[in-house]
């Protein structure tokens, strides 16, 4: 399986929408909570549960740093759910 990860420029403000589908299977989601690691900064965020997507929208990326983004939810099975998103920044 080929994962393509997400390219920032440091001077974007960019928001990733991130597709829980195939981890959520046939159970429904809460909404997600997304925890970036520093220099980012989490500028809004948003679920769209039935369609099993989030958005996380994120600045202050370094040229060249390489970032996991943490997700988090829960769904109505009770299971909890935490995955994480990879995000590099490049300015070429």
């Amino acid at each position: 399986m080929t994962v393509a990860i997400p390219l920032i420029d440091p001077t974007d403000q960019a928001a990733f929408t991130i597709d829980w589908s195939d981890v959520v299977g046939g159970a429904s989601m809460g909404a997600v909570l997304h925890t970036v690691p520093p220099p980012l900064t989490k500028i809004s965020e948003s679920s769209d549960t039935p369609n099993k997507l989030s958005t996380v929208k994120v600045s202050g990326a370094i040229h060249g740093g390489m970032y996991l983004i943490d997700g988090l939810t829960t769904l109505s099975n009770g299971e909890t759910i935490n995955r994480q998103f990879p995000l590099r920044c490049f300015n070429g």
